[in-house]
């Protein structure tokens, strides 16, 4: 077998492979006399019809066959003969039988590109210190008082402060974004940040029984995409108002919490768990800045076709959530960030091979721990649940990754920037 490769594009490479005749001849006549074996021909026993007529029935296909098998078998053959890295599957294209009975074509692949040595010296990282306010633990307390409060209905008008009970009428819907144009006694928590502002400042001085037409307009970039650009009017009837019984402050509720059994050991529970949020926050922002510097100083060309695999794979995703979906747009939108993801994940690996950053068992294990704690199992069962989901090489994969960012940031220079 002959081989011989060209480059085409940066990343592009044609393969032009020869099969000798005398290979081709001999997988010819075996796959014949595997057709003779099994035809079964009028006039002649199965397995007995002349050779001349298997030749002259079954000629056409039998190339077709013999053709697919040599490259099946050839192709592989030629890319580790020349060490290619491939990245995408080859279009094979131009085959044909010569008259003296050698097999040619032609495949053409993407390849890898080749990386000698990844820049990611003189890092510069930024962070807001660390530093857990008073205010903060307050907020937090409050909010646990608010989970651990009791309503109870009032004869007064409704405050800020109380959640309300409507009878809710869609008067006008010009978008058609709702399916039914009533909702009865739905619960509305006037004390919400979430609650539709409309809402928050005009049912207050509402008393039951009383009504009221509200025009809402709903932000473009409202979370619940249904909504977002709407414009809305409804008629809210107060059927109930209800103000909310805060428990005390004191020991006795930091024990309802099931955090601590005093207050002051409620609020260093909570200052921990928030200093530990602000920490992983912090994380999550190097590991963002390290990805970009390093994808910037190294901008090696990334392969189409693992692009294009991306891209297939992000609609994919959006058609089993949403159905219908604008594919260009989608694709438009994510091509950037899957350049940055692909680009990344090469340079990620060629690091840790470069700096020898490896896996060890006692890393995964750490990880099925935390995992088993997380979920409050024991670790057998958690390596069960992982390993019959089949994600045990996603698991070493971010694990690898968590100890390349890892080992980037430590060499970084670090500056903090007050909050």
């Amino acid at each position: 077998m002959k081989a011989e490769i060209k480059q085409l594009e940066d990343l592009v490479r044609e393969l032009s492979v020869e099969v000798p005749a005398e290979t081709v001849n001999a997988k010819m006549e075996q796959k014949l006399q595997d057709v003779r074996r099994n035809a079964s021909l009028k006039g002649f026993r199965k397995g007995k019809a002349p050779m001349n007529m298997i030749r002259s029935l079954y000629s056409d296909q039998v190339k077709l066959d013999v053709a697919e098998e040599i490259i099946k078998s050839t192709y592989p053959e030629v890319v580790k003969e020349n060490t290619l890295k491939v990245a995408s599957y080859p279009e094979v294209k131009d085959l044909k039988y010569e008259d003296d009975g050698r097999f040619t074509y032609v495949a053409t692949v993407e390849v890898f590109p080749e990386i000698e040595k990844v820049d990611c010296d003189g890092i510069t990282l930024t962070a807001e210190e660390i530093k857990v306010e008073d205010a903060e633990v307050d907020e937090v307390v409050e909010a646990l008082r608010k989970r651990h409060s009791e309503l109870r209905v009032v004869n007064r008008p409704a405050t800020d402060e109380d959640t309300v009970v409507m009878d809710i009428e869609v008067l006008s819907d010009p978008g058609k974004v709702l399916e039914t144009d009533r909702f009865e006694k739905s619960e509305v928590d006037l004390a919400n940040k979430l609650t539709v502002k409309e809402f928050k400042e005009q049912i207050p001085g509402l008393s039951e029984g009383e009504s009221k037409e509200i025009d809402v307009a709903y932000d473009d970039d409202y979370p619940d995409k249904v909504f977002a650009g709407a414009r809305l009017r409804y008629k809210a009837t107060v059927r109930t108002v209800k103000e909310r019984l805060l428990p005390i402050a004191n020991d006795d509720f930091a024990r309802t919490t099931k955090q601590g059994e005093t207050m002051l050991e409620l609020r260093m529970n909570i200052r921990e768990q928030l200093n530990q949020q602000k920490t992983d926050e912090r994380n999550h922002g190097f590991k963002n800045q390290v990805i970009q510097q390093v994808c910037e100083r190294n901008e090696v060309p990334i392969p189409k076709a693992m692009v294009g695999e991306y891209l297939n794979n992000i609609v994919q995703n959006f058609k089993n959530q949403y159905g219908e979906v604008d594919e260009a747009e989608i694709r438009k939108n994510y091509e950037q960030a899957g350049m940055v993801n692909i680009r990344w994940n090469m340079l990620m690996h060629h690091i840790a091979n470069q700096e020898k950053i490896e896996v060890l068992q006692a890393d995964t294990e750490n990880l099925i721990n935390r995992f088993a704690e997380n979920y409050q199992t024991t670790p057998e069962k958690a390596r069960e649940a992982i390993t019959k989901s089949g994600n045990i090489a996603d698991l070493k994969e971010s694990i690898l990754e968590d100890k390349v960012i890892d080992f980037l940031v430590h060499k970084a220079t670090i500056s903090e920037v007050k909050k």
